[in-house]
This record gives structure tokens, sequence and C-alpha cells, in this order.
């Protein structure tokens, strides 16, 4: 078993807890995935600190070790209160710009219909096996580096590469009480690339519906983590079969067997969507907009009875704004997503064989701030053969940015000047010379206000 070395950045925070611990006579531990991270080498996040009265004491007293000591501490080194869950006799304090949580050993009680247990302090053997992984169940003692391993599996199973519930027994109870966990072993294995145990998947699988007594901005969270990693699809492909994502996800699992006639696509719609979502950079907004950007093909291929998706983008975008705001993403966030998928198939719409510069002017403009997003999102529909088509796209804007010659110049001639010019009252044809007024611009976006009014002037439609 290699040594345990704390990494650099959390050294001082730990000589701080360690040294107050032993001045007041307290047992402390590092707990959870960290202890796993420094093994694997990982980054640590997510300092975890079991507190224990080294005397013994009424139960209520060591309740509270974990709060009294967080004080203490927050007392003995001037720093901000901390913030205090009395109900789970745990506390949260910054040490050094990171945030540390200390915690009380707990058992946890469940209730059938909620995943927030009701908790009574106990032993450290007992803690440990109310958790949900055996790699995630390790203690580390802080006063001698004695790593204790409560399930006799957590540093086997770390060597191994396993995902293991710390009671094989009860598995199906541990998923039971809290669903989340089967979307962390899935996060997990995805993160860390360790191999589920057959026991542990079977208990998953029979546990996905108890998924509904979870909150959707927990599930939500779960998944933005997944989101970001490496192939992202393994874990929808994992959440299918377990049954979870039609749970979750609906509109996802829906897409699967829809057919698509389209030549670019040889895949049904599920698998199609998949290979987009992993096509893209690891951003969240823009793997969501991959993730959904074809679930308006479900819907219109069910209303038409065809495998012809007409304006497939634009019920894309309205189902989006329906996933999104069920798991209360922000307003911005909705609204960011919506627009990406909802002009996702533009560079098809514009396209023509080439890239010519008015075609690319008009995509900038109507992309907006999220140009390089809609980019990412466009450039992962196509296949292999039609990237070209992007390359070119790319070459194009960078040519058009460097010469300060890819966004006009907006509202280059305000309407009450075209009024004054004119001579006429305000009305419908404004826009109509503004619409002209663009148009010459996407041809030469240097054009002068000088020769616009010259040319304006030259049509008869404004005379």
């Amino acid at each position: 078993m290699k040594n345990i070395v704390i990494p650099d950045k959390y050294k001082s925070i730990i000589d701080k807890i360690t040294i107050t611990a032993q001045e007041y006579n307290f047992d402390v531990y590092i707990v959870g995935g960290f202890i796993r991270d420094i093994i694997l080498n990982r980054e640590s996040k997510d300092l975890d600190i079991m507190v224990c009265l080294k005397k013994n004491d009424t139960d209520e007293n060591k309740r509270l070790a974990g709060i009294n000591f967080s004080r203490i501490l927050s007392k003995k080194y001037n720093l901000s209160n901390p913030v205090v869950f009395e109900k789970f006799g745990t506390a949260k304090l910054f040490i050094d710009n990171e945030e540390v949580e200390f915690v009380m050993p707990r058992k946890e009680y469940y209730n059938l219909n909620s995943r927030n247990p009701d908790t009574q302090v106990t032993s450290l053997q007992h803690d440990a096996l109310r958790r949900d992984f055996t790699i995630n169940a390790l203690f580390l003692k802080l006063n001698d580096n004695t790593i204790l391993d409560f399930t006799s599996n957590g540093l086997s199973d770390i060597e191994k590469k396993i995902i293991r519930v710390t009671d094989t027994q009860n598995a199906k109870i541990i998923f039971e009480q809290d669903p989340l966990r089967i979307l962390r072993a899935i996060r997990q294995h995805l993160q860390l690339s360790f191999t589920i145990n057959q026991d542990t998947y079977n208990a998953m699988k029979l546990s996905s519906k108890r998924i509904r007594i979870v909150s959707y901005e927990r599930i939500r969270d779960e998944i933005n983590k997944i989101l970001v990693e490496n192939e992202p699809s393994k874990a929808f492909l994992m959440m299918d079969d377990l049954g979870l994502l039609q749970e979750i996800l609906p509109e996802i699992a829906n897409l699967k067997n829809v057919e698509q006639s389209d030549k670019c696509h040889c895949d049904d719609v599920f698998v199609h969507s998949l290979k987009v979502l992993d096509g893209t950079k690891n951003d969240i907004s823009i793997r969501i907009s991959a993730l959904l950007h074809e679930t308006g093909k479900w819907a219109t291929c069910r209303d038409n009875n065809t495998n012809f998706f007409y304006d497939c983008n634009i019920e894309s975008a309205k189902i989006a704004e329906v996933v999104l705001k069920r798991f209360k993403y922000s307003k911005g966030f909705i609204q960011k997503v919506v627009f990406i998928i909802r002009n996702s198939l533009y560079p098809k719409i514009l396209y023509s064989g080439i890239w010519t510069d008015v075609a690319v002017r008009k995509f900038a403009k109507r992309c907006g701030n999220e140009l390089e997003s809609i980019i990412e999102v466009s450039k992962a529909n196509f296949d292999k053969d039609n990237i070209k088509v992007f390359e070119e796209l790319l070459f194009k804007i960078e040519k058009l940015k460097l010469k300060k010659m890819l966004y006009i110049k907006p509202d280059l001639i305000a309407g009450k000047e075209l009024m004054m010019i004119f001579n006429r009252p305000q009305g419908k044809w404004i826009q109509a010379v503004k619409d002209k007024i663009e148009e010459m611009q996407m041809e030469d976006p240097n054009i002068s206000k000088e020769d616009v009014i010259e040319n304006i002037k030259k049509l008869n439609d404004f005379n």
C-alpha cells in the first residue's frame, strides 16, 4: 500500500485541523472519496473530516462533535463562522479558501418516500457501512496517517478498479434508500474507468424506478458532472440499460429506433444524438444542446407518420426548454441552449456548395454571441465526409475577422434619419429600407453611409 501524501494545497488545512484536534482532545479522520483520489493520484476535492470525542460522553455531545470542532477552528484561526446543519450533525467551514465539511459518524434511517434520512450518532464501522461504495468508505486517521478499511474491500477494489456497494448483502436496499447513488455509480464508472461489480449493477437495475423520489435538481447536478467527462454517451447507454433513462429523460429514450432517411445519418436518432454528444467539447451548455438537439424528431415522426423531420430543430428547441425547466436550470442557461438548438441546422440551410462571404456574414449575424457554440454542435452533427464544410466555414470566419469584415455595423442609418431623407412619415417602409441597407452591408460591410443613401435613393420603391 502506497504512502498517503496530502496534496500541497491541503497541507496547511490538514495541519490546522490535526494540531487543533490534539489540543482539544478530538480524534479526526479524513473520510470518503478524498482518500480514494489521493491513492489514484487524482485531484482531490470535497474534503470531509469526521470528528469523534476521545472520551466517553453523551450521545448528544458526540452528535455535536463536528459542529463544536468547526467552531473551535473558526475562533482559533479567526475564520468566518461555520454553516451548521444541526439535523445531520454537520458543519461547513472555509479554511484557506477551501470548503471543509465536518461530520459525525452517523447511522441513517430512511422513509420509504424520501432519500433524506433521519440520523443518529454511531460507530466508525457503522458509518462506513452506511456509505455508498467501498472505494468511498475509507478513513484516514490524521494523527498517525493510518487507513481504516472497515468494509475490507475498499483498498483492494481501488487496486482492482471495481465499484461495489459497501454491503453486498443489502445492495438493493442501499440503492432504494438513496436512488441517487445509481447515478453516482454511473458517474464514477465514467470518471474513474472502474467496472461496476455485477451484484451492484443488478441492484441498480432493480432499484431504478426509485429515482422518482429524487428531486430534479439533484439529478441535474449528477448529469452535469457526467456531461463534462470524456465519452458521456457511455453513461447514457448505461442509464438506458438500467431502465433509468426512461424515468429521468424520456425525451432521449424515445429516440431509440427512430430511423432517419437523411443520407448523412445511418444511425437511429438515439445513437446519432449520443455520437454528436461525444463529438463536442466538454462544456455543459454545448453538451446539453448536443444531447437534446434532435429530440423533436420523435415528435415530428410520430405526428406525420414519416421519417422526414420537418422543422425538427424548432420542435427540438421547444422540447429542450421543457426538459431544462423540469430540471430547474437557470433562465439564462435555458435561453442559451434553446438558441443553440434552434440554430444548429442553420449551416446546412445556408451552405450551397461554397461559403460565400455574404453567407458567412449572415451566419455570424444570426448566431451572435453563440457563434462558436452553434458551430461546435453543428460540426458534430455532420458526418466525417462533410467535415470539410466546417473547415471551410471556420477558415472563412477567421479570414473575415482579420479583415474586420465579419460583422456589419448595426443600424447604420436610424429610422428618424430615414424619415428626414425621404420626407416621409413613420411606417412599415422604414423596416423595408433597413432590410435593403443590411443587404448592401452584407455584400460590403465597409460601405459608407453616403453610398448607402445614394443607392437607396436610386430605388423606385422608396421615392
